[in-house]
């Protein structure tokens, strides 16, 4: 992997490990190359923690090293003539710093300060292959010890992939896809995870707190972002309402110990420039004061003519040890956008023949004067966390959000006019959004032992509102000539208001117990109550409803872990049916029975799993009353995914994604039972390969496939497509220069079809100049 401005902290065991790992002698093989690539590989070959500040790495060169070595040996002849050195530490592993001047030497060296340390949940990962994770039950526990499927796309993934979008970032993860196909990447990205749209209001979460309110209030950045977390199958007993596909959860970059200076220049395709600065480290003497800065500003056209996607971001945190027990972290962000949207095309010319032939992917369909979605927002919160000893602690999170939209869009209609079949029909929306919440979490964590059996305890009450507003003006525009398409056409519309206002209070618990030395067990219940308003005078829609989650895992002692899981979701439905009874919750059901496999010896993680997932009280279309619904409706989703990450040898590394995803409608309208949901593949695969050259130190190559399968629209196959994407790096002293490029065939391809249909990118590439000091 090449050389991050990040603090270098890789660690394959616990602090007794890594202490053991000092002094046992293992066989190394290691090329000449740069300096911070052979501390991560003597890192993941001995199972050392290793820390330094990487400006101290930068420029420097280690020789060649073979044989049987101590890892304090190792690390001495690899530092031979850098001028550092490798100190010991208390708790186990090294810091890296600069040598002690030789007697009689005037000058006086300041030491590097920095914590070494293992992987946290919430801390960057070396490379490509996380170990840990909070996400799935809101402690820091060993993804092989969770015995649910967990996808963590890290800060390096991304950076390699040069992905500035989430559904760019998620594009090499088994079973998830994008609902537009990349469409509203510029507003906002919908999922479909297993089977399952997240078009809702409860898929996307912020260091464990939800956010925002309506999934198009804001696209997210993942330059901001540490890892990018997807919690698969339904998560109700940690989050409350959820659809029963999963959650997303974006991990913030948090302050570090060592400095983090980094500064990155890209320009590339669609008159894209961007730039983008990372700053952190110690902001008092005594390092008890932390901080991280990021920024980013671009300024960028897209594929589609007259769509802008113009972005400014910044981010902070502030870490304050109150004492030793005590610590206090701040979190705050402003967002604002100058975009629009791909509001799709018609099925005729896209999907169907055309008489006329195909329909261009740069054809925009509404009107220059009435295309935009800016956004502008700002959130804020803070994280408590306070150890009462060292088994039991409380934490307290908190994030409130304030964003504002405006949207200006002409959109067609999915089927062209059949007299003209040159034209389509055209309508006209503008709105004016407010989206406001705040969330509050409170979780008290202990551990007890009691004989043979662990308790790993979590007990928590959260609390949470969200207040949206929304002043929307829709009306009919004259068509447009697809082919010839003319612009300047007048638009008006009615204008109506709407208020969602919601509440949510969760109480829930948790054991994860082991036993029997290979056993762990996973008991845990939640209990929710849900207010659902339209504003003042409007009847109030609540709901209460109790969600399990039960798991067990056997660990093999050879890296092997079967699981079996089942968990439940819940998602309240406000208004009546015709006999005006109010609607119930929509409910998801999901078995899992998986293995994960972390290989001895070997950077790797794979986890192979198989589910079953029900989602009912599924709204459909009343067949005895016209224009009323009923919750007859049901949707099963049965699927298989492997996932795959690897350090293979020290010069490839390797991300690799399969799913297949057998999803129909089971219950409600006759017309509909037996379809396929929309936006869901039958199949996807992709392989992302990562190759450092060791003729060519510094120089890296990376390589990519996607294989997308066959979709469904109104029983409409969309036929399926595969892309190659690449990328070319080169480290060179404290530079790293990356060209990547996307879609390198230029395949015109349909991406999705929910209604109308969406095309994906055309072949596009990004330069990247990074600076670290």
């Amino acid at each position: 992997m090449p050389a991050t401005p990040r603090l270098i902290a890789l660690a394959c065991a616990a602090t007794l490990a890594a202490a053991l790992a000092q002094a046992a002698p293992v066989d190394i093989d290691l090329p000449a190359q740069p300096l911070p690539e052979a501390i991560k590989a003597l890192a993941r070959a001995t199972g050392a923690s290793i820390a330094a500040d990487s400006a101290l790495l930068a420029g420097k060169t280690a020789p060649a090293l073979r044989g049987r070595l101590e890892t304090a040996e190792a690390l001495h002849r690899l530092l031979a003539g850098s001028g550092l050195e490798a100190v010991v530490q208390p708790q186990g592993g090294y810091l890296l710093r600069r040598a002690a001047p030789v007697a009689g030497d005037a000058a006086v060296l300041t030491e590097v300060r920095v914590t070494a340390g293992h992987e946290t949940a919430s801390g960057p990962v070396g490379g490509f292959v996380a170990r840990r994770s909070a996400t799935a039950a809101k402690t820091d526990m060993p993804l092989s010890e969770t015995p649910q499927s967990v996808s963590v796309v890290p800060r390096e993934q991304i950076q390699a992939q040069a992905a500035d979008s989430l559904d760019q970032a998620l594009e090499y993860t088994a079973g998830v896809s994008q609902f537009e196909g990349g469409g509203t990447r510029s507003a906002g990205t919908r999922f479909v995870v297993r089977g399952f749209s997240t078009l809702g209001t409860e898929a996307l979460y912020l260091d464990g707190s939800k956010f925002p309110a309506n999934s198009l209030s804001a696209s997210m950045e993942p330059y901001s972002f540490e890892r990018i977390e997807l919690l698969k199958g339904p998560a109700s007993i940690m989050y409350g309402q959820a659809t029963p596909g999963g959650v997303i959860n974006l991990v913030s970059k948090r302050p570090t110990a060592a400095p983090v200076r980094e500064i990155e220049v890209q320009a590339g395709s669609w008159n894209r420039r961007q730039i983008a600065v990372d700053l952190g480290g110690p902001a008092t003497q005594d390092g008890r004061i932390r901080y991280r800065l990021t920024g980013l500003q671009r300024d960028s056209d897209s594929m589609i003519r007259e769509n802008p996607n113009d972005r400014t971001s910044l981010s902070g945190a502030l870490d304050w040890q109150l004492t030793d027990s005590t610590l206090l972290t701040l979190l705050g962000a402003y967002d604002s956008a100058h975009a629009a949207f791909d509001p799709g095309k018609p099925l005729d010319g896209t999907l169907l023949p055309h008489a006329a032939g195909q329909v261009s992917r740069h054809l925009f369909v509404g009107e220059p004067g009435n295309n935009r979605h800016d956004s502008r927002g700002k959130r804020w919160g803070y994280q408590l966390e306070h150890s009462f000893n060292d088994a039991w602690k409380f934490r307290q999170n908190l994030l409130a959000y304030d964003y504002d939209v405006h949207s200006d869009y002409v959109a067609v209609y999915p089927r062209v006019i059949a007299e003209t079949p040159r034209l389509a029909q055209r309508y006209a929306v503008a709105r004016v959004d407010s989206d406001k919440g705040v969330s509050l979490d409170n979780q008290l964590h202990g551990q007890i032992r009691h004989g043979r059996f662990e308790h790993n305890l979590l007990a928590g009450l959260d609390w949470r509102q969200s207040d949206f507003t929304r002043t929307q003006r829709f009306g009919m525009v004259t068509p447009l000539d697809l082919f010839s398409p003319a612009y300047g056409a007048p638009v008006s519309g009615a204008t109506r208001s709407g208020e969602d206002h919601s509440r949510q209070m969760g109480f829930y618990v948790q054991d994860q117990i082991k036993f029997g030395e290979r056993w762990i067990a996973v008991l845990g219940g939640r209990y929710d109550a849900t207010r659902y308003d339209q504003g003042a005078g409007t009847p109030a829609d609540k709901a209460h409803a109790f969600t399990p989650r039960l798991a067990l895992m056997y660990l093999a002692g050879n890296g092997i872990s079967p699981y079996y899981s089942y968990s439940r979701s819940f998602q309240p439905t406000a208004g009546t049916d015709f006999h005006l009874q109010r609607l119930k919750p929509t409910t998801g059901t999901q078995h899992e029975i998986g293995v994960k496999y972390e290989p001895q010896g070997m950077n790797a993680s794979v986890t192979v799993a198989a589910y079953e997932i029900k989602e009912r009280n599924v709204l459909t279309s009343d067949p005895a009353h016209v224009g009323y619904l009923t919750q007859t409706g049901e949707v099963r989703s049965r699927g298989m995914e492997i996932e795959g990450r690897a350090d293979v040898t020290r010069q490839l590394s390797l991300v690799a994604a399969l799913s297949v995803t057998d999803a129909k409608i089971t219950a409600g309208s006759e017309s509909n039972i037996g379809a396929r949901p929309t936006s869901v593949p039958r199949n996807m695969a992709s392989l992302w390969l990562d190759y450092k050259l060791l003729a060519a130190p510094g120089l890296s190559l990376g390589f990519g496939v996607r294989h997308v399968g066959e979709q469904e629209v109104s029983r409409m196959a969309i036929p399926s497509f595969t892309l190659y994407d690449a990328a070319l790096r080169y480290q060179w002293d404290k530079w790293q220069f990356a060209l990547n490029l996307k879609n390198l065939g230029n395949k015109t391809y349909v991406a999705a079809c929910p209604s109308v249909c969406y095309y994906g990118d055309e072949r596009n590439f990004t330069l990247t100049a990074r600076y670290s000091w």
